[in-house]
């Protein structure tokens, strides 16, 4: 059973005069319940009573919503009862609920799903705006263990939302403990304000959309358009040599891109290398605890450019590895870039330094790949913790480009950046104001990207580009032209613009957050 108990949040016990009807209407529905109306502070003192081992996940977000959001979850697992946002409007008795053994909730507005679910391949989205539930229900504490996870997480609907609720619904085991509505029972209007397709059954509140922690980007002006064409003049006059979009993608076999991802086991692992001698056997002695027939794996390592025993290391650690493995090649191939390893991120170099690297990939493709070769398998000489199956994971995902998540310590903020998922698609002055020596390079806490850490709640998720300290493959692909552009492809280079290049090819990549594997700290 339900419990009658209203929940509801504010920053203080001051609620704004224009919420101040819909948080009456509540009384006047329910003059029986007990009403319970928790501030910040009085929330803070809840959780440290009551939940002390996530205290340090609650204290560590950085806005008040996101421990409105976390706060709900905990009141409804201890009390039980109905939780209602404070621009939620009361306007029937919930009593057709409240003797329910379940968790009450409906999904959102079809029309905040197309924007917000799909390209995170969830299939609706819920709605924490209402929730009815019963007392120490066990979903509660599922939920909450996805959090610590997402502190970090860009979007609040990753960090504590509608997001992360659908994500630990969909992955709860017992699918029984839902009664799930259309949007007509708690919100049966978007936030424009217009009625949603599905707004069938009956309605017992009403969402206002106040947004109180979110504003919209607003409509350009004129002075925002005329500066944005300024920047777009200037950033094709100088962005230097590039790609013909048109060229690149015709130079990839179209039969290639319509074939089905390889059913053969055989895999190249490819190894770009340099300067790199103090990881060569910790990664062989890794690459040895993969769960995966090593005859059906091939090692190709490709050294360049090093100062320090790199060649001499590679050649003396895979001597013993003789008869191990399906294979063991070693290429050499000098690009003569020499970029100091400190300065190695500055944005100014990454147009030079990346479009290095690619021709070693390059080169490895055309001389470390053979029609034996079902999958490649890329991998960066320092990452040094993943778990065995990971290649086994990679490669049932059924996707023909997959990459795994990559940190430097396990549960924490992605370390690959390459990977990502734009979210910010408009080419205005903002965006040019970021393109250095031609790449756009935004920096990483700005609002247009997700990383895999920033989606950690999802099983997978389709990229925009992808990064290389691993990276599966589907060799067809490879041998049909596909390969990491040199120089920039739609501001992009390496392996980002080869990620956005197979997007415009329709094979779309996909990053498995969950997947995490580490890389040395430096």
């Amino acid at each position: 059973m339900i419990p009658p108990i209203l929940h509801q949040t504010w920053k203080t016990d001051s609620v704004p005069a224009r919420f101040q009807d819909y948080v009456a209407s509540w009384r006047r529905h329910h003059p029986d319940w007990t009403m319970m109306f928790w501030n910040d502070r009085m929330l803070l003192e809840f959780v440290a009573e009551h939940y002390p081992d996530f205290l340090p996940t609650f204290c560590n977000y950085a806005s008040g919503v996101l421990r409105a959001d976390a706060g709900r979850y905990l009141l409804l697992h201890h009390f039980g009862g109905v939780y209602a946002d404070i621009d939620c409007e009361c306007v029937a008795r919930f009593d057709p609920i409240m003797n329910q053994d379940r968790i009450v909730i409906s999904t959102e507005p079809a029309s905040h799903a197309r924007v917000q679910a799909g390209f995170r391949g969830l299939p609706y989205l819920l709605f924490n705006g209402t929730i009815a539930s019963p007392p120490k229900h066990p979903f509660w504490l599922h939920l909450i263990s996805l959090l610590p996870g997402l502190v970090h997480a860009k979007q609040a609907i990753d960090a504590t939302g509608p997001c992360v609720l659908t994500s630990a619904q969909l992955g709860y085991g017992d699918q029984s403990a839902f009664a799930i509505h259309p949007p007509a029972l708690f919100t049966p209007m978007d936030s424009a304000g217009n009625r949603d397709d599905d707004a069938r059954g009956p309605t017992l509140s009403i969402h206002h959309w106040a947004g109180t922690w979110w504003t919209p980007e607003p409509a350009a002006g004129w002075r925002s358009k005329l500066r944005s064409s300024a920047y777009r003049r200037w950033h094709h006059l100088t962005r230097g040599e590039h790609l013909d979009e048109a060229a690149a993608k015709a130079s990839v076999d179209q039969a290639v891109l319509s074939s089905p991802p390889p059913s053969g086991q055989n895999v190249a692992i490819l190894v770009p290398l340099r300067d790199a001698a103090q990881h060569i056997q910790p990664f062989l002695e890794a690459l040895g605890a993969l769960d995966y027939p090593k005859e059906k794996i091939k090692l190709v390592f490709c050294e360049g450019d090093s100062r320090d025993e790199s060649w001499e290391t590679l050649r003396a650690a895979t001597l013993p590895l003789a008869g191990k493995y399906r294979d063991a090649l070693l290429l050499q191939k000098q690009v003569g870039v020499d970029i100091d390893r400190a300065k190695r991120a500055r944005p100014r170099l990454q147009r030079v330094r990346r479009g290095a690297i690619a021709k070693v990939r390059n080169h490895l493709i055309d001389h470390g790949l053979d029609a034996t070769d079902d999958w490649a398998l890329w991998m960066d000489i320092d990452v040094w913790r993943f778990p065995e199956d990971s290649l086994k994971r990679l490669i049932g995902t059924g996707h023909r480009i997959v990459v795994p998540n990559c940190l430097k310590v396990a549960g924490e903020g992605s370390l690959d950046l390459n990977s990502f998922v734009t979210t910010r698609h408009a080419k205005d002055y903002r965006y040019y104001r970021d393109i250095r020596g031609g790449l756009y390079q935004p920096p990483a806490s700005g609002q247009g990207r997700l990383y895999l850490s920033d989606v950690r709640h999802l099983d997978s998720i389709g990229l925009d580009a992808v990064g290389g300290t691993m990276l599966l493959v589907d060799a067809a692909l490879h041998r049909g032209g596909l390969r990491f552009p040199e120089i920039p492809y739609r501001d992009l280079i390496e392996t980002e613009g080869f990620g956005a290049l197979a997007n415009d090819l329709g094979i779309r990549p996909v990053g498995l957050p969950k997947l995490e594997i580490l890389h040395v700290p430096w």
